[in-house]
């Protein structure tokens, strides 16, 4: 049996990727006539067609989108495979890409990476920051490692696991008229006082998830992309919002007009967890690396 190269899936799943064979060669760094005679040769040896080309498109049949997916699956295992291979020496030798939210980054990611660093003084750390539904894509995608969270998020085929639970504070102007008698309803909000960051941060949907609005007026309109916005608007009494633990642990609170006050955590908390992709060679090495994440004492007070 003539089985197809590594490299004609690669020019597939680029060509999957992109939808465009020009840029589909320059992201596997060969000619357009390379990635196109290729595509032309892996569907000769599968005796199948897998694209439809036109002058101005690029579409995939049925057996096209199937085949390239199982050879992105396909690439990952010989990618691991080289990896193994290469670390079954030294899981050290080869770098870890961490991704890390930006709610967790600021307030964890220095730390860890300190501990990392004594425990493993020849291990190179790369850091990446990006939304939960982007970092998940990426540890599919092989490119990343391994990723701190806030959970529970439906990852799919990524494996999951939790390090500690943390609450959440309700933060507003230690002046503020928006609160009733210091009340945590937060349906007795007026409208368009709960600020929250934008759609795609998990922070958010941990918030309304513990909040459980009637009334979705209350919510403000203005979606901030960090905490530190949040608090800004909060610190000049233009609205109220929630934040975790970790941000009143880290003194970001120092020196400003907010008060906060902390909520039941049986309703608000989010889990610090880590993700990875099932079966990763070097999997052993990465448990070890999430036993290194510095666990803030809890208060699990209402």
């Amino acid at each position: 049996m003539h089985l197809p190269p590594i490299r004609q899936l690669q020019y597939l799943v680029a060509l999957q990727e992109t939808q465009h064979f020009g840029n589909a060669a320059k992201l596997v760094n060969v000619t357009q006539s390379t990635l196109s005679t290729g595509i032309k040769e892996l569907e000769s040896t599968l005796g199948v067609t897998l694209v439809e080309r036109t002058n101005k498109s690029v579409a995939f049949t049925e057996t096209g989108k199937q085949i390239a997916e199982r050879s992105r699956s396909i690439i990952l295992q010989t990618q691991d495979l080289v990896n193994n291979a290469r670390s079954l020496s030294d899981p050290t030798s080869l770098p870890v890409r961490l991704g890390v939210i930006p709610t967790i980054a600021p307030y964890l990611i220095s730390q860890y990476v300190l501990g990392v660093g004594q425990a493993y003084e020849s291990l190179k750390l790369y850091i990446r920051e990006d939304t939960t539904a982007n970092l998940i894509q990426e540890l599919f995608d092989n490119k990343l490692d391994l990723a701190l969270l806030a959970l529970p998020y439906d990852a799919g085929q990524i494996q999951t696991q939790v390090l500690y639970r943390e609450g959440m504070h309700l933060a507003f102007h230690r002046e503020t008229q928006l609160l009733k008698h210091n009340s945590q309803d937060l349906d007795a909000l007026p409208d368009a006082s709960l600020l929250l960051l934008d759609d795609g941060h998990c922070l958010r949907d941990h918030a309304l998830a513990g909040c459980r609005l009637k009334n979705t007026r209350k919510i403000h309109t203005f979606g901030a992309n960090s905490l530190q916005m949040l608090l800004q608007m909060v610190d000049n009494d233009l609205g109220v919002t929630l934040i975790p633990d970790m941000v009143i642990q880290a003194g970001v609170l120092n020196g400003t007009r907010i008060a906060t006050q902390r909520l039941p955590i049986e309703r608000f908390y989010r889990d610090i967890g880590f993700a990875w992709r099932k079966s990763i060679s070097r999997e052993a090495l990465l448990l070890d690396m999430m036993s290194l994440l510095p666990i803030p004492a809890l208060d699990h007070s209402a």
